[in-house]
């Protein structure tokens, strides 16, 4: 084997190892969203806390008068 062809090996085997880490890449990807469907609502992240504005009361309420 001369130095051209081991050159060659490399640059196969690098375009191999890259190739290999997109495609385990994008399998880990698609195998995290099926998992997460499976999933309960408490591992969850959290997105806050919504609140309800306080209800103002009314003034023409029956039980509040004397």
């Amino acid at each position: 084997m001369n130095y051209t062809q081991l050159l060659q090996v490399i640059a196969g085997s690098c375009l191999m190892t890259v190739a290999l880490m997109l495609v385990l890449r994008s399998l880990s990807k698609r195998i995290n969203r099926e998992l997460q469907r499976y999933l309960s609502p408490r591992y969850l992240q959290t997105r806050g806390v919504r609140r309800r504005k306080p209800v103002a009361p009314v003034a023409s309420d029956v039980h509040e008068q004397p």
